[in-house]
């Protein structure tokens, strides 16, 4: 449980409800966003777990809702990827490895994906030319990414969108869509994996799924409906960075 003060609850809404609105506004959760903000006050990722969690399942819920009504979805692509992740994603909650090497590689291909996105948007309009979508490709990803996103405690939207977007399945707004969802199913999937029961022992940190929601909401209305493809791939494209940035940050502190 984090002992701050009230400037420290303060300085953590403020960081998630910020955390909440750019990565939710590309459908994400946040939730390495929200492990970032935590670290800094000191609180280890292992005592928010279950808080992140819940926190990434309201944001991403809000980033699908938002991004179906818009109609910047697939479920057919996202079932295919669901099949696999979900069951992976639990399987993953329950592995407890040494963090290093998975942030280590995993942030620099967060960085690296995120650096060849931005550049790629420079010459990127809003047409794009679609490739036929392959589902036992997708079957594949789904088997890595669900268990990575439950070996890390988070929804595995950061790893989905850039690869949705390489392989350019869907419009890159509808990446989007996919991701919020592939979030929600996988964290679901986390928290039933780690185990309901300790959703009590979250206290005072499911206090900030307030200031998240807030956040998401502001977020899904301009990534969803208002933002260019090539805006939305920028945003994208700083949020990889980010959450790159930071898991390569936490590697060189370990």
């Amino acid at each position: 449980m984090p002992d701050l003060n009230l400037i420290g609850w303060m300085y953590l809404a403020t960081a998630v409800g910020v955390v909440a609105f750019f990565y939710s506004s590309v459908g994400h959760g946040g939730a390495t966003g929200y492990l970032a903000a935590l670290a800094l006050l000191g609180v280890a990722p292992a005592s928010a777990r279950v808080a992140v969690l819940i926190t990434n399942v309201l944001v991403a819920g809000v980033a699908w809702w938002r991004f179906r009504q818009a109609g910047n979805s697939d479920w057919k692509i996202l079932l295919m990827f669901a099949i696999t992740s979900v069951p992976c994603a639990m399987i993953g909650s329950k592995v407890h490895i040494s963090p290093h090497a998975y942030k280590l590689v995993l942030g620099a291909v967060l960085t690296v994906a995120g650096s060849v996105l931005l550049l790629r948007s420079r010459w990127q309009t809003d047409d794009v030319a679609l490739r036929k979508f392959l589902w036992p490709v997708a079957l594949v990803i789904g088997v890595v990414l669900g268990f990575l996103a439950g070996l890390t405690g988070i929804g595995g939207g950061v790893f989905l969108s850039p690869l949705l977007y390489l392989l350019r399945w869907v419009k890159p707004k509808t990446t989007g869509g996919i991701s919020a969802g592939f979030i929600v199913l996988n964290s679901v999937a986390g928290l039933a994996g780690a185990g309901w029961g300790k959703i009590t022992h979250a206290g005072p940190l499911l206090w900030l799924t307030l200031p998240a929601v807030a956040g998401a909401l502001l977020g899904t209305h301009l990534g969803a409906r208002r933002w260019s493809s090539v805006t939305f791939s920028r945003v994208l494209a700083g949020v990889l960075v980010f959450a790159g940035g930071k898991l390569l940050w936490e590697a060189g502190r370990g």
